[in-house]
């Protein structure tokens, strides 16, 4: 594997502590880390539709859970996935497969995984350290094993 993605471990997402920890030690194993940042734009379809109000641009809350250094890569997304942007710095940074982890499972994370999948960049997803809000996890993994072999 090439990278660790660590899926929108952010202030104000409700994180299990002990999973953040996990994310962390785990993290320490690969030689690069991959940090994805939902950002909640105006008149996002999460504000309008959803009713969301977290992870507002320049907010406290929107900021990373875990310190990042100067060699982490830090992606800000605007939805669920990953758009052209993004996945044309993962490349740029040599990655070819990465575990996936972090938060919602049956959101980002399984829009993360769409969208290195449908880009050609193969990665696995390690249930133990991924959670969902809503209690969809063992649902998202089901979809995540069928669709992509893995989780």
């Amino acid at each position: 594997m090439d990278a660790i993605i660590i899926v929108d471990l952010q202030q104000d997402l409700p994180v299990p502590p002990e999973l953040v920890r996990r994310i962390e030690a785990r993290s320490r194993e690969f030689p690069r880390r991959v940090f994805t940042k939902f950002i909640n734009e105006p008149g996002s379809l999460f504000r309008t539709k959803l009713g969301r109000n977290s992870c507002l641009p320049g907010t406290p809350g929107a900021e990373l859970t875990l310190p990042t250094t100067d060699a982490d890569l830090v992606l800000e997304k605007p939805g669920y996935g990953l758009g052209p942007m993004q996945i044309a710095q993962i490349r740029a940074a040599g990655i070819q497969k990465a575990l996936v982890c972090g938060v919602d499972t049956d959101a980002c994370v399984l829009g993360v995984v769409f969208s290195l999948f449908d880009a050609g960049i193969d990665c696995e997803v390690d249930r133990e350290l991924c959670w969902s809000s809503s209690g969809l996890h063992e649902a998202a993994l089901k979809i995540v094993q069928e669709q992509f072999g893995t989780g």
